[in-house]
């Protein structure tokens, strides 16, 4: 059996653990599911879906732009936040199935 490092390249090996480190918080879960579920959202409409604070969803949406899982565009006044890699949502599917046995 082939290891995960003999079977991918260690550039995206890299890139994958940034992602899963910066999905390592509950808020941050909370927004990439939300976005799996939606084809875009703004901020207001993220912040007031998931009950939190303006600043915090949005030093949440910041970091995982930055880190490359979320993309935005502005129209107007409004900045819309989606998943730049739509497949993440197996990701959190995953995780949830996997806690349910928990």
């Amino acid at each position: 059996m082939r290891t995960l490092l003999s079977r991918v390249e260690s550039k995206k090996i890299d890139k994958a653990a940034a992602m899963l480190k910066v999905l390592a918080h509950p808020k941050r879960l909370a927004i990439v599911d939300l976005l799996g579920k939606e084809d875009k959202m703004t901020v207001t409409e993220i912040y007031q879906y998931l009950d939190l604070p303006q600043a915090i969803a949005s030093q949440h949406l910041i970091t995982l732009k930055d880190k490359g899982v979320l993309s935005s565009f502005k129209v107007g006044t409004k900045i819309y936040y989606s998943l730049s890699i739509p497949k993440l949502i197996d990701v959190i599917d995953c995780l949830e199935e996997c806690c349910t046995d928990i």
